[in-house]
């Protein structure tokens, strides 16, 4: 796992997810929240099953059949070999086994010897071992003529029963492609180099954030919130990289970099115990799994955090399962969180999401207020927008903000809170940068 992390797991070490400074024995007994939450992730404590001696977490390797079409069968075993070989040497420092079959990993952990927190719950050992999993099978790259790959890997805790069960049916499936094709095949190459550089600036710790407020619309302006947007810091010079996501959502490890944005966001809310903080997530990590247990841990045990999070969803790529996306919604709310949709109207976004997610934040996308410059009828459209926008959620930010006039057209069309560059471009200092991250802009 990359130094830069700011949830990390050292060998060895197990880190409690609640505040270091905080007494162990306030927090033996989780919320009911996290407890259900948990126990849907597969993660049940004692009273609400047999106990087990064991504890078996199936990892898969999702791109394995797109690696083998672009790379070819020499390359794709190259890659299952080596992630073997990290799973073997997970075992090695924890008392279990591994096998594997196809493209999905067993993993047996006996956990005997484990102590029992929270009343016989395990959780965060197991958050904590899933985070490991995820992130040392995927982590580092492996270098091919074409350029380098990177495994994306899934993961999920199995029940432990006496009847056999399928590792496939426990294990995710391939992922979704278009083989045959050329010009399938030189984009799928192009974003995993895209994803390559990406994950290699933040090894060297070379990503962070530039802060942007978000302002009520009303007298006071007051600051609402602060939104993290991504950058990459090269040579001294800062520059938003948040245009290269998509190609990490096509070859499908958007959900690590989410991780390591939201993680990072966390510790930061820490250093700055009186601001509000939001981040984005794609809508591909909008579903519950082992990506958002150690998460979902955290939030828990420190409520203040949580209350001062907001999750902003993008839909630069499409909502695959609605259903699971409001389910994620819903529990990142039980959790304390907020969340907001984000690019209302672009993209792939649809009136069926705004409508059916439940979130607490509709952000319209910059290009509607844009275009009340130009005719009286897209100032009809921005507050007709607005107007159904506010019928599903409790507030409304009109993205795009430049000047006095956008300003002004957006508080009368309804906006509850603006963001742009007219708020903007006056700095954030009150926001402490996190450890190692880029400072705030000025």
């Amino acid at each position: 796992m990359s130094a830069a992390r700011c949830l990390c797991w050292h060998s060895g070490e197990y880190p409690h997810p609640w505040n270091g400074n905080a007494d162990m024995n306030d927090h033996l007994y989780p919320s009911p929240q996290l407890t259900e939450l948990l126990s849907r992730l597969g993660v049940r404590s004692s009273s609400q099953s047999a106990p087990a001696d064991a504890l078996c977490i199936v990892a898969s390797i999702c791109n394995l059949t797109q690696i083998e079409h672009v790379h070819g069968a020499t390359v794709a075993a190259t890659l299952r070999q080596i992630v073997h070989e990290r799973a073997r040497q997970i075992c090695a420092s924890e008392p279990g086994i591994v096998s594997m079959s196809g493209e999905h990993i067993l993993f047996v952990f006996d956990i005997q010897s484990w102590p029992e927190l929270w009343d016989g719950l395990r959780a965060p050992r197991v958050t904590v071992l899933l985070e490991r999993i995820l992130s040392s099978l995927g982590e580092r790259p492996i270098e091919t003529p074409d350029g380098p790959i990177l495994a994306v890997i899934s993961a999920a805790v199995a029940p432990w029963t006496e009847e056999p069960f399928d590792i496939a049916a426990v294990g995710s499936k391939a992922m979704a492609h278009q083989p045959g094709s050329l010009e399938w095949r030189d984009g799928y190459v192009a974003d995993m180099n895209v994803a390559a550089a990406l994950f290699n600036a933040l090894d060297e710790d070379r990503l962070g954030f530039e802060w942007e407020p978000v302002r009520d619309a009303g007298s006071t302006g007051l600051t609402r919130y602060y939104e993290a947007l991504l950058c990459e810091a090269d040579g001294g010079v800062v520059t938003r990289v948040g245009s290269l996501v998509p190609a990490l959502e096509r070859v499908g490890l958007v959900r690590r970099l989410d991780q390591w944005v939201v993680e990072s966001v966390i510790d930061t809310l820490r250093l700055n115990r009186n601001v509000c903080l939001g981040c984005n997530v794609s809508a591909q990590s909008a579903r519950l799994d082992a990506w958002w247990a150690f998460i979902a841990t955290a939030l828990s045990e420190e409520p203040d955090i949580a209350s001062r999070l907001i999750i902003e969803i993008t839909e630069t790529a499409p909502f695959h399962d609605i259903a699971a996306a409001r389910d994620f919604v819903e529990s990142l709310q039980s959790l304390g969180c907020r969340v907001a949709l984000d690019d209302v109207g672009a993209g792939h976004s649809s009136l069926r999401a705004l409508i059916d997610l439940g979130v607490d934040i509709a952000k319209i996308d910059h290009a509607y207020v844009r275009q009340t410059s130009e005719d009286a009828v897209a100032a009809e459209r921005l507050r007709q927008l607005i107007g159904l926008a506010k019928t599903c959620a409790a507030d409304v930010v009109v993205e795009g903000i430049e000047s006095d006039e956008d300003a002004e057209i957006s508080r009368k069309s309804g906006a509850t809170w603006l963001q742009g560059y007219l708020f903007s471009r006056a700095g954030t200092a009150s926001v402490k940068p996190s450890v190692g991250r880029i400072r705030d802009q000025r």
